[in-house]
């Protein structure tokens, strides 16, 4: 006779392990909300960076107060909006090609509005281009150097003839240029009621500059 079949209710057979039902952090929910907002936050930021940033003109090769502007001595960057910097659109680069560093700018440095433009002469002065042999200008002039014009024989004088000796003082305003005899060109800023004189003895060679120490 065979043993009775003992069946276990539907309700108590199990088909699988139990489920755990998950259960939701509060502190991670805010978290994660925290950190999608930073993240829109830094974006947003990122994005008006690009938008407003302009194309400004800085100085590519650094140039002497009365240094005349040449084409490579400019360039442009891409900068952000900075409130109190002024700054120089770079549409405006060819304008400023052939006009004069008003004052001394470092290679990198942003190029304003009152830092390159015309050369201002002085009430009183006068400005002399001079052309003189080798010898008669020191090599280290700089735009901005005070220097003493005085008068000397001219190559072909006779080195024995009296000479009237005279001094004005002067300023360089543009870069020396030596030509390949060793003579050299420049611009000096003078008292205006010496200017013809001086520039008659230049043209004669009858002048030699020398470099002082200022005031």
């Amino acid at each position: 006779m065979a043993a009775p079949t003992h069946q276990i209710p539907a309700f108590l057979q199990r088909t699988g392990p139990p489920s755990l039902r998950a259960r939701r952090s509060p502190r991670l929910i805010l978290i994660g909300l925290l950190c999608t907002c930073l993240g829109g936050l830094g974006c947003a930021v990122a994005w008006q960076r690009t938008t407003h940033a302009h194309q400004v003109i800085v100085v590519a090769r650094a140039l002497a107060r009365g240094e005349q502007v040449g084409a490579g001595d400019l360039t442009t960057t891409s900068i952000g909006a900075a409130s109190g910097v002024s700054t120089v659109a770079a549409d405006r680069l060819d304008a400023l090609v052939g006009r004069t560093a008003l004052v001394d700018l470092p290679s990198g440095a942003l190029v304003t509005a009152d830092s390159i433009g015309d050369s201002a002469i002085a009430p009183g002065t006068s400005v002399i281009g001079l052309h003189l042999p080798a010898g008669r200008v020191p090599s280290t002039l700089v735009p901005g150097a005070d220097v003493v014009l005085a008068t000397a024989p001219a190559p072909d004088d006779n080195p024995d003839a009296e000479l009237a000796k005279e001094q004005s003082p002067g300023m360089v305003v543009s870069t020396p240029v030596q030509a390949s005899d060793g003579s050299w060109s420049l611009d000096v800023q003078v008292r205006t009621d010496v200017a013809l004189h001086l520039a008659g003895l230049a043209s004669v060679g009858r002048l030699v500059v020398v470099q002082t120490g200022g005031a």
